[in-house]
């Protein structure tokens, strides 16, 4: 099964506008849609959602590592699944760097499965280890730490590949690297976990470069940004996972 996820990030997004020009008709029931708007438009855009497009899921774009108590100003997985969400995004590099370690990441990858969601893991490596060649090391790391302390794992997770050089920079990776890097990601899941992932690809993801890095072995899907925003040119993304 083949996912496309939408990360709208903090924009304002008319809800109904969005609605009525993705048409959803058009893409392929083997492909999973993955909305994941603001904390805010979560509950209005399930029920609108619903109504409509009843094949597309919501996610969130991240969610507190406690399930409830006395965390000011942080979102519960429980709420989030309340309000419609069946999903989120969890280590995004946008919230590493503002201060999400690997301890916290991994902590909410295990209280997004006690609140019955989909976590989203983002991974990927920056310019300057991508230059040195630390790319494999990175990935390494981050899914030691993030994710395979959790062995009994029975839940589905998908992982992201994000290389941070690529977000918002209008410049998708190769098709050799991230084949290269699929590759890496799939056989350190099997080898730690004994099962495989949804692997899908995120960085400056549009419906001309979508063309190209759908063929690249072991990719899954794409976890879309900026180009989310447009319902026509999100649809024409997901035409090309077809």
């Amino acid at each position: 099964m083949k996912h496309l996820v939408a990360n709208w990030k903090m924009n304002f997004v008319n809800l109904d506008a969005w609605l009525q020009d993705f048409d959803l008709n058009k893409i392929s029931d083997e492909i999973k849609v993955v909305i994941c708007p603001n904390y805010l438009d979560i509950e209005d855009f399930y029920k609108k959602s619903s109504k409509t497009h009843k094949k597309i899921l919501i996610g969130a774009q991240n969610l507190s590592s406690e399930t409830e108590g006395a965390f000011t100003g942080q979102i519960s997985g429980k709420m989030l699944r309340n309000i419609g969400a069946s999903y989120s995004i969890v280590g995004h590099s946008e919230s590493r760097l503002h201060g999400e370690d690997d301890e916290t990441i991994l902590n909410k990858v295990q209280t997004a499965f006690n609140c019955d969601l989909i976590p989203i893991l983002c991974i990927g490596e920056n310019q300057d280890e991508y230059s040195k060649g630390g790319t494999e090391k990175k990935i390494k790391h981050q899914l030691t730490e993030n994710l395979f302390p959790l062995k009994n794992l029975s839940k589905s997770v998908l992982i992201a590949y994000e290389p941070i050089y690529a977000i918002g920079s209008g410049i998708a990776v190769q098709n050799e690297h991230l084949e290269e890097v699929s590759l890496i990601i799939k056989e350190l899941v099997r080898d730690n976990l004994g099962r495989d992932l949804t692997l899908v690809y995120g960085g400056s993801v549009t419906s001309e470069s979508a063309k190209n890095l759908a063929k690249v072995d072991g990719i899954d899907g794409f976890l879309v940004g900026n180009a989310s925003l447009d319902p026509k040119e999100f649809a024409n993304i997901a035409q090309s996972l077809e």
